[in-house]
């Protein structure tokens, strides 16, 4: 919709986006995860047994496809038109991201690294529907992109089978639909999206003990006179492969920054969660080896949060095989288009526990054969994947 359109419309576009504050943050069922002080992991508690198992675990953002934070600035500002304006700029840029092209080439990545499990940050489902702009109703919805389903495909069609470990996947901040301009000076479409952190094994590899957590501590953005939450979550399974057992935990923890808030502080307060919640679960179903995957949004080697995970889990695998090179995972641009690599920071992490050795790590998705045909990075981060070896189950 534009200024110039009928005052009973811009009253329904505005009266949709007022919406969003009830409809938003969609969490994970399960135990949540409780803020506490640091402290040492059930990682840490394990002793070290021979003979000594191997097993191979990734991590991979898929990105969502469009930088967020136009629409985040329309919302905040509560203006229709701008809203309307940027959501359907989102939008576009999401097509142009061409995410099945994108799946496809970490699909590649994955055949290639033959990970036992990986633990995906990202993973979005965009819905587009009808929009009448006189009422604000919405109806026909059709998911245009599930990130999950794309890549699962591209694997099946590589021959390698792979499914979600049910039960361990954090739904993290969803949104309403938004309306968006399709082809007419008033919208006549809406989208929405819904991200979540996935974790997939490769089908064989033995997986029990699903679990998945949210944090207390999160950002919320400011809305229409109130707040809009931004939901996010860690989920955790149980791995046996190769007479290897081991626990693996994946999150993504707080990307966005408000002004006021700081959002390493927040990022800090999330890690301290995270591993009390893996020391509640060991108490419950017993210590395991620990692994942590995920896009953790704090530079290494130096970041508060960083600093605070490695010290409650123990290792980390790029430190341990690559004493002087970066290892830099972060970002691509936008439009996932770049030249050439730019990634200065080092935020997607493989962690283990000091009984684990890990003397491999590669990183993947960052070199510019790694691009797809339409020259485009796979996603706006590289990921990392890690051999370790692991104490003899007891």
């Amino acid at each position: 919709m534009t200024t110039s359109a009928p005052a009973r419309r811009r009253a329904a576009v505005l009266g949709l986006c007022a919406s969003i504050l009830a409809a938003t943050a969609t969490l994970a069922p399960g135990g949540g995860a409780t803020a506490g002080p640091p402290s040492p992991s059930a990682a840490q508690s394990s002793q070290a047994a021979a003979p000594a198992r191997t097993g191979t675990v990734m991590t991979r953002n898929l990105y969502l496809g469009a930088d967020l934070g136009p629409i985040l600035t329309a919302l905040a500002s509560g203006n229709a038109a701008a809203i309307v304006g940027a959501a359907t700029q989102t939008w576009g840029a999401v097509q142009a991201t061409k995410p099945a092209e994108r799946m496809a080439a970490i699909a590649d990545e994955i055949v290639a690294a033959d990970p036992d499990v990986v633990g995906l940050q990202e993973v979005t489902e965009w819905t587009t529907f009808t929009y009448d702009p006189l009422t604000g109703a919405v109806s026909n919805p059709v998911v245009a992109y599930d990130f999950l389903d794309l890549l699962l495909d591209a694997l099946a069609a590589r021959g390698v089978a792979y499914h979600e470990v049910a039960g361990a996947t954090a739904h993290n901040f969803s949104s309403p639909p938004i309306p968006i301009l399709a082809g007419q000076a008033f919208p006549t479409a809406a989208v929405r999206l819904a991200d979540r952190d996935v974790i997939i094994a490769r089908d064989g590899v033995g997986v029990s003990n699903a679990r998945t957590g949210t944090y207390t501590t999160i950002v919320s953005f400011p809305f229409n006179g109130s707040v809009l939450p931004v939901a996010r979550g860690w989920g955790s399974v149980d791995v046996t492969t190769r007479r290897a057992s081991f626990r693996f935990v994946n999150s993504h923890l707080e990307a966005f920054g408000i002004p006021g808030v700081d959002a390493e502080a927040v990022r800090v307060a999330q890690v301290g969660e995270l591993l009390a919640a893996q020391d509640a679960v060991a108490a419950q179903s017993g210590v395991l080896p620990m692994v942590y995957v995920g896009d953790y949004n704090s530079d290494a080697p130096d970041a508060p949060a960083y600093s605070r995970l490695l010290a409650g889990v123990g290792q980390d695998a790029w430190t341990r095989s690559h004493r002087r090179n970066p290892g830099f995972t972060c970002c691509f641009g936008a439009t996932v288009s770049d030249p050439d690599n730019p990634l200065t920071e080092r935020i997607d992490l493989v962690l283990a526990g000091t009984d684990v050795k890990a003397p491999r790590a590669d990183i993947v998705g960052e070199e510019l054969g790694d691009r797809t045909a339409s020259g485009l990075w796979p996603s706006d981060h590289a990921g990392v994947v890690a051999q370790l070896v692991f104490p003899a189950s007891r």
